[in-house]
């Protein structure tokens, strides 16, 4: 198991090459090879995050940060099946092995934040929302890479080969829908755990969380009943994302 980051490492460096030559060739369609290495990608990097997450009771910043890659790696693969989203992996690929890169260099604090069993649901719920809206802000980042190259009548490979900004912008909503849902459930599920005297990180966490909720809703009301620019769109998903991220990882890096 001592090797194992570095086997993984390499996996995910090899399908980030892959797919950036596949995309700058102009062709989206993905070879089984590549399908194959995602499975074994994501199998390896299930048994690193239990070994060292396990038993789970316990979280730190360095466990936070891989069970939260590893949730948005499940998705990731998952929603391939029902719409082509490979285009994601280009930013995707690059984090998960940039993590390993900083795990295996880096001496991360061993520190962390205990978690009552009764909570679990309200993780489960959160990890869910993380990874759905993690996606939705990859695809905000790609979306508007997409808009401005147009706007300023940029022409490359890449991104003649991301579907239409129509099509990019539905998936983007559609992404966000689903997360909102689930950080919705979230917050409600920690709502009977909350008590009067709450630790500076738990209310950094409650205080980025709402915000970020309220900005996905603001968004989703937007988009449904009065109609949003694409652009404006995908910037409010990454400020929204960037409150969440801070809401869950950036305390515990703050902290410990």
């Amino acid at each position: 198991m001592t090797y194992l980051p570095h086997i993984i490492g390499i996996i995910y460096f090899a399908m980030s090459a892959c797919l950036l030559n596949l995309y700058m060739g102009r062709d989206c369609k993905i070879p089984l090879s590549i399908s194959y290495l995602r499975v074994i990608g994501l199998f390896l990097f299930g048994i690193f995050v239990f070994n060292i997450a396990y038993p789970f009771n316990i979280f730190t910043f360095v466990s936070a940060l891989f069970i939260t890659l590893f949730i948005i790696n499940i998705f990731y693969i998952i929603l391939n099946f029902y719409r082509s989203i490979d285009y994601i992996g280009l930013i995707l690929n690059p984090i998960i092995f940039i993590s390993l890169l900083f795990y295996l260099t880096l001496n991360f604090s061993s520190s962390g934040t205990e978690v009552e069993k009764n909570l679990y649901i309200h993780i489960i719920f959160s990890l869910a929302s993380y990874g759905f809206l993690v996606l939705a802000g990859m695809q905000a980042f790609i979306l508007k890479y997409q808009i401005n190259s147009v706007k300023n009548i940029q022409n490359s490979s890449i991104l003649n080969s991301f579907p239409p900004i129509e099509e990019m912008g539905s998936i983007m909503y559609q992404l966000i829908i689903v997360g909102f849902i689930l950080l919705t459930l979230s917050l409600l599920s920690g709502l009977p755990y909350i008590s009067n005297r709450v630790d500076i990180d738990i209310e950094q966490k409650i205080l980025f969380s709402i915000i970020a909720w309220l900005t996905f809703l603001y968004l989703v009301i937007k988009k449904a009943y009065y109609g949003i620019k694409d652009i404006a769109a995908a910037n409010m998903t990454i400020g929204g994302l960037i409150f969440l991220l801070l809401a869950y990882l950036g305390t515990k890096l703050l902290i410990n």
